[in-house]
This record gives structure tokens, sequence and C-alpha cells, in this order.
């Protein structure tokens, strides 16, 4: 099952579909990267020998490999997250936010991650640059404010704000602890890869990914694009709209 976040955006002039529930902006690989390759292996489960060796040398192949927690998930994929998943305040359509994301992407900068590694976020397995970066910082929160106007307004009476939303307990997590605010800089970015996971099983999967990853963390990645998801509701999965060139 390959992952659909690793398309090309939409042919021009092609209407994004009216009635997804949510967006979401994530930063998804260029196509034909490593990276992305690696992420088509991992979430898809369509492996190229490398990953499945790995996992056959670690004693996680066959059933116990299946059996591993994917967040955030096989249809999503690897991506990082820049805009937490927003309903459209009414009056806002889909196309007028895939033109600004168009139109924000255009006048930005790609980004280099530098050296990555491989590290526990609690009881996930998370991708992120060794040296956390303010111009991820300023890149989240920049992301963050340019779509307040089409995003439904939080709740202000107390409630769980990530209420409604369809997010794995990380997502949950990062969007009540560091999800982008005006005036914080808690923001880092992270590519998650699995979980939740118990100590012992964390570490044999670590151990078993660091041989995949190890060049492409050495090198590390640049973040040159960002991606537009939508879905249909709460119980179906976030699905790529279209990728955006940071520049372009």
């Amino acid at each position: 099952m390959l992952n659909c976040a690793y398309l090309e955006p939409q042919r021009k002039g092609a209407s994004v579909k009216a009635s997804l529930a949510r967006y979401a902006v994530y930063y998804t690989p260029q196509p034909g990267t490593a990276l992305a390759s690696f992420g088509r292996s991992w979430f898809g489960r369509a492996n190229d020998g490398v990953t499945l060796q790995a996992f056959s040398e670690a004693g996680l192949s066959g059933a116990s490999f299946a059996r591993i927690p994917a967040a955030p998930g096989r249809y999503t994929g690897l991506h990082a997250l820049f805009k937490a998943p927003f309903a459209l305040r009414e009056g806002f359509g889909p196309d007028a936010l895939r033109t600004r994301l168009a139109n924000f992407a255009s006048r930005l900068k790609p980004i280099a991650t530098g050296p990555l590694t491989l590290a526990r976020s609690g009881r996930f397995l998370v991708l992120r640059p060794i040296e956390p970066t303010s111009a991820f910082e300023w890149l989240a929160a920049e992301c963050d404010g340019a779509f307040d106007d089409f995003a439904e307004p939080a709740a202000e009476d107390g409630r769980d704000t990530c209420a409604g939303l369809h997010l794995s307990d990380y997502q949950r997590q990062l969007l009540q602890s560091f999800a982008p605010k005006q005036g914080s800089s808690g923001y880092r970015f992270t590519i998650t890869l699995a979980g939740p996971l118990d100590a012992a099983h964390l570490e044999r999967v670590t151990q078993a990914l660091w041989p995949v990853l190890e060049e492409i963390c050495a090198e590390g990645v640049a973040v040159d694009g960002l991606s537009l998801f939508g879905d249909a509701g709460r119980r179906s999965s976030m699905r790529l709209i279209g990728r955006y060139r940071l520049g372009a």
C-alpha cells in the first residue's frame, strides 16, 4: 500500500474536494528523496528489503513487525506538523485555502534541518534535528498565523481543545503542549515514526531502524515544501491535497 503523501500537487485549476471536514498543514518529503522512499516503505509496509532485513535481524519481522504501532498512520504517512487539523470557518472555501498556502509557500525559503537523530518522546519514536533551530519555530508560528482566519475559533470555555479531532496520542500531546502559539517558543520539528510502545520495544525498533536511517540522519534534509491535507471527518484519515514548494 503506497502512501499518497508523496504525490505532487494536483493539476493546475483542479478543485479541492469541497466535502472535507478538516484541513492541516504538514511537511512531507519531496518525492524521490531518500526520506520519502523510507516513508513509503515504513508506513506503507511496502518494504525495500533493507528495512525488512533490519527488522528480521532484530527479531521484529513477520507478525511482530505487523503489530508495531505506526504513528501517525499508514495513510497520512511520514510528516511533521506545522498547522494542526482545523475546520474551515463559515464563508471560507478549500480552494481559497489552497491558494493561500501556495502563495504563503512561494514567499519562503527552504530550511535545512542539520543532522537528525532517532529519539524517544514519551512512548513514541521520533525523528528530529539534533540541534533545534529557531528557523523552525519561526516557520511554525508564521504558518499557524497565516491560516488563523480560515480556521474555526478554538474553544474558549475550558473544554479540551482537542475534542472532536481525529489525532493520535502523540499528535494530541503536540497540539496541547507544543503547538505554535503567539509568543511561545516550544515548537520543535518532529517526525513521528512509531508508538505508543513500551521502553524495551522502543529500544529494539530504534536499533533496527538506525542502520536504515543513519545516512539520512547524517546528511539531514531540507524542508522545501508544505503540504495541505484534508479528511472527511473524525473517523477518516488525513489525505494529501497538494504539496507546495517553498520559494516556487
